[in-house]
C-alpha cells in the first residue's frame, strides 16, 4: 500500500504518466502533497508517485488499475491524459490501426471514467480529460485521431451533465501542440505526398510553436482545484488561437 492520504490529502489518478503531460501533470500534483497514481505501460513516471501499469485500452486492466488506485476508499481526481496519434490518407489507416487509436483516445477515457465512478462519488471528486484542438478544428490526415478527440470531447459534455446532481465535475483540455516526445516525431510520419491545400493545419502542429506539458498539467491542476469549484462542462482551448 501506498501512504495512506491524510484529511488534507488528495488521492490523484493519472493516466500517460511516464511522459510529456502525464509526467508532468503527475509532478504538479506530487510537489503540492496529494497522494499520486501513475497509471502507464512503462514505469517512468516521477519519483514520488506510485507507479501502476496498465493498458487503458484494456477493460481488466482499467479495474485492476483503479481497484489499486481506491485502495483508502476514494479517488478525489482522474486526469485522462494517455493519448496516441495517428497520420495517414484516410484510406489508408488500417483497421487495426484505427482500433488503437479509439482504444487509448476514447475507449480508455471512458473504461477509466466508469471504473473510478464509484470512488469519486465517494468524495464529490473531479475529472479532467485531455482531449486536442483536432477534436473541435479540421485536422487532415488525422482522422482516426479527429474521431477520437471528438468524442472524448461530447463524452465531457455530457457526463458532466449526467454527474452535475452528484457534484463531481467532468472538464477537457484541447491543446494544441504541445512539446511532447509524440509531437518531436510528428513530421517524420507525415504522409510523403501532403497536399499543399490543406496541410498547413498540420504544419501548425510541428515544434516550434509548442506548449510546454507543464503549462497543460497547471491548467490541470487549476481544473482539479477548488478555485474552479464552479467549472463544469467546460472544454478549454489551450491551443494560441489555432481553434
Amino acid at each position: 500500500m501506498t501512504q495512506t492520504p491524510t484529511s488534507e490529502q488528495r488521492v490523484v489518478v493519472i493516466t500517460g504518466a511516464a511522459s510529456g503531460i502525464g509526467f508532468a501533470t503527475a509532478e504538479l500534483f506530487r510537489d503540492l502533497g496529494e497522494v499520486v497514481y501513475g497509471l502507464d505501460i512503462v514505469p517512468t513516471v516521477p519519483e514520488g508517485v506510485t507507479y501502476i501499469e496498465c493498458n487503458v485500452g484494456s477493460k481488466a486492466a482499467v479495474d485492476a488499475a483503479i481497484a489499486r488506485c481506491a485502495e483508502h476508499g476514494r479517488i478525489d481526481v482522474l486526469a485522462n491524459v494517455a493519448g496516441i496519434v495517428q497520420f495517414g490518407r484516410f484510406e489508408q489507416i488500417t483497421e487495426e490501426e484505427y482500433d488503437r487509436v479509439q482504444a487509448v483516445d476514447l475507449k480508455g477515457p471512458f473504461l477509466l471514467m466508469q471504473a473510478a465512478m464509484p470512488h469519486l462519488k465517494a468524495c464529490t471528486g473531479n475529472i479532467v480529460n485531455v482531449s486536442s484542438v483536432a477534436g473541435n478544428v479540421a485536422q487532415p490526415y488525422a482522422t482516426a485521431y479527429a474521431a477520437a478527440k471528438g468524442g472524448l470531447t461530447q463524452l465531457t459534455r455530457a457526463l458532466a451533465l449526467e454527474l452535475s446532481p452528484d457534484n463531481i465535475r467532468v472538464n477537457a483540455i484541447c491543446p494544441g501542440t504541445v512539446d511532447t516526445p509524440i509531437v518531436s516525431h510528428v513530421a517524420s510520419i507525415f504522409p510523403p505526398d501532403l497536399d499543399a491545400r490543406v496541410s498547413d493545419r498540420l504544419l501548425m502542429m510541428l515544434p516550434g510553436r509548442a506548449i510546454t506539458p507543464a503549462e497543460i498539467g497547471s491548467a490541470i491542476v487549476y481544473l482539479a482545484s477548488k478555485d474552479a469549484r464552479m467549472i463544469t462542462g467546460s472544454v478549454l482551448a489551450f491551443d494560441g488561437g489555432m481553434s
